[in-house]
């Protein structure tokens, strides 16, 4: 009884801790050095998203007494740039983050940075170096991966990872489409569509549920009008106009009375600019007449 509860607690605890780890390398290496091997044997070299990371970070890595200390993945090209993390472009810089005095650029080109973990007023702050310095790497590993949601995107923290669903699904993979608030915790479904008079309709994607396409055709002899395609919205409302079946002499009256109609429109339209045209060249004529010059003249 006592292996089978250890065994119980064991498996609990490895649930528990889902989420990216951390990994330090008691070797050497300058700073891209150091980033190659963690993607070339974990996921990439570290990066801190806020201070509660940096601070777990710390308390995870040996003690070390003096330099060289562990490279973390926060770098810059020039000068004048921002500190900005590698993989997001994240420019997260907390108020405690730099040690005293730092970063000084002591060296003009230190664009890269390590951090203290040794037991002084120093410990978890960081330090600007040059990138040709040989540091320690420290190294995570992510969990998330391609399969970890259905329908969502994998979120991953410190012993956790967490799938953001996409709208009308959920679940702790977003397996299911129940439960979202915009579904009244119902699956995602359109009403039935009728069919079209002198047509058909064919539906694909599920049962009438979230994303699923319907099409309508029509009979031999019959043309369609408007968009032959609708979707179900995350509303459950169809989207778009439903189209309809004309008879095919109709549908061309139809189309010759709008081509008859824009051809109307435009001999009107050209008929008033050249009205206008002809009254503003005999304004022009009176004026010329009229004018104290053409008196002189004459």
């Amino acid at each position: 009884m006592r292996w089978i509860l250890i065994i119980f607690l064991g498996s609990s605890l490895a649930l528990s801790t889902s989420g990216w780890t951390y990994h330090p390398y008691n070797k050497r290496m300058n700073w891209t050095q150091a980033r190659q091997w963690c993607q070339s044997t974990y996921t990439d070299m570290v990066v801190l998203q806020n201070q509660r990371e940096n601070d777990y970070l710390v308390s995870t890595l040996p003690n070390r007494t003096s330099s060289p200390y562990y490279w973390i993945g926060v770098t810059k090209k020039h000068m004048n740039e921002p500190w900005t993390w590698i993989g997001n472009n994240s420019t997260w810089v907390g108020n405690n983050s730099w040690a005293a005095n730092e970063p000084n650029n002591n060296h003009i080109t230190e664009f890269c940075v390590e951090i203290y973990v040794n037991t002084g007023p120093n410990r978890g702050k960081w330090n600007d170096e040059k990138c040709s310095s040989p540091k320690y790497p420290v190294c995570y590993e992510a969990q998330c991966n391609e399969t970890s949601c259905e329908r969502g995107r994998c979120h991953e923290t410190i012993n956790n990872m967490t799938c953001l669903c996409e709208p009308g699904f959920e679940g702790d993979r977003c397996q299911t489409g129940e439960g979202s608030a915009l579904t009244n915790n119902y699956t995602v479904q359109c009403p039935p569509l009728p069919r079209p008079d002198n047509g058909y309709l064919s539906c694909f994607g599920g049962n009438l549920t979230f994303n699923s396409t319907c099409r309508y055709g029509c009979n031999l002899g019959f043309l369609i009008l408007g968009s032959p395609e609708v979707t179900c919205e995350v509303t459950g409302v169809w989207s778009g106009p439903r189209p309809t079946c004309a008879y095919y002499k109709q549908a061309l009256l139809a189309v010759a009375g709008s081509a008859a109609l824009s051809v109307l429109c435009c001999l009107c339209f050209c008929w008033m600019k050249r009205r206008k045209r002809k009254k503003l060249a005999q304004l022009r004529q009176r004026e010329e007449v009229t004018s104290p010059f053409s008196e002189g003249q004459t």
